[in-house]
């Protein structure tokens, strides 16, 4: 599951029309803290303050890549791209032993050829976005249909010819959250930085935080069971409305018998109103191997706090070793 709030700012940030120093991990070898593909995203805003988003593994290496990307920011006809190696050893700070390279590039919006908004429309859709880059021509952005792999390239044997190929892969994980009082919120909050697909839905009007709107995707509709009904069955349901009724109606709807169940059905509550619950889901023809799928209480087991942000990290905690066990 990738964490890719640099390539949301990507996006939002181009309307500044400011230049900014993608920093991403071409190559690892060896024990290090990122992976390839790991990118964050660096500039001066338009206050002139300094703006991080994401991260290629902290410490002394961070600290050092900054230092670079400042400095190709502040210098006019600086190269614009470049590869540079890093040997994690005492010698820089740190202890983990392996060796990354980390491309630097100056991206001036000028530059930025392709549809960056369409991009991210497709990729919010499901589909893969590829970066492609290289010493002499500056990233381009293509949608794809399916998977490939990164890869890195030296040409001739020369370290100042490469290239460089980025997949920047959809949302691993899809979370359909029907309502969004305090603890919707809460875990709405916790799942957005993570890399999560969120999918928000309540009957009432004007209750979604404003903040929010553009991060998630936030519908007031009266037909929450549709949405339930039309939703991707590999991802999950969390069933939190205001209105326990509610709850029980969209509890037939997400585990009414189908040949692909949802990977995870799961209702705020206590074991009291799943006892109830159940109860009248049997008088429906609901089996017990069914009921047996719905996760009631939610969140992982040793976490008795009732205050929202704490069963957020409780739910979203047990959301992660469900989709782990998924891959």
């Amino acid at each position: 599951m990738q964490h890719l709030q640099w390539w949301t700012d990507f996006v939002a940030w181009q309307a500044d029309a400011l230049p900014m120093v993608l920093v991403t991990v071409v190559r690892a070898d060896g024990s290090t803290p990122r992976e390839v593909g790991a990118t964050m995203l660096l500039r001066f805003n338009l206050q002139q303050q300094w703006q991080q988003s994401d991260t290629i593994g902290g410490g002394h290496l961070e600290f050092q890549a900054i230092d670079i990307a400042k400095a190709m920011l502040s210098e006019t006809g600086t190269c614009v791209r470049r590869i540079e190696r890093f040997n994690l050893s005492a010698r820089l700070g740190q202890c983990c032993g392996g060796v990354m390279w980390l491309l630097f590039e100056k991206i001036l919006p000028a530059e930025i050829a392709s549809d960056l908004s369409g991009s991210f429309q497709a990729w919010r859709a499901g589909k893969h976005i590829w970066r492609n880059v290289s010493h002499q021509y500056a990233s381009t952005w293509q949608t794809m249909d399916m998977e490939q792999q990164p890869s890195f390239e030296f040409h001739s044997g020369s370290s100042e010819q490469w290239q460089f190929s980025q997949q920047i892969q959809p949302y691993a994980m899809q979370v359909l959250v029907c309502g969004a009082g305090h603890v919707g919120e809460a875990i709405v909050r916790c799942l957005l930085p993570i890399g999560v697909g969120v999918k928000w839905i309540d009957p009432r009007d004007d209750i979604f935080p404003s903040d929010l709107l553009q991060q998630a995707h936030c519908i007031t509709t009266d037909t929450l069971d549709t949405e339930i009904e039309y939703f991707d069955r590999s991802g999950a349901v969390l069933i939190l409305t205001h209105d326990h009724q509610l709850d029980l109606q969209l509890c037939f709807t997400a585990l009414k018998p189908t040949a692909k169940p949802f990977a995870y059905v799961g209702m705020i509550g206590s074991k009291s109103k799943r006892a109830i619950f159940e109860k009248r889901m049997q008088v429906r023809g609901y089996t017990q191997e069914t009921l047996q799928r719905l996760v009631c209480p939610i969140g992982i087991e040793g976490i008795s706090s009732k205050q929202p942000a704490t069963i957020a990290i409780a739910v979203v905690a047990q959301l992660l070793q469900v989709f782990d066990v998924k891959k």
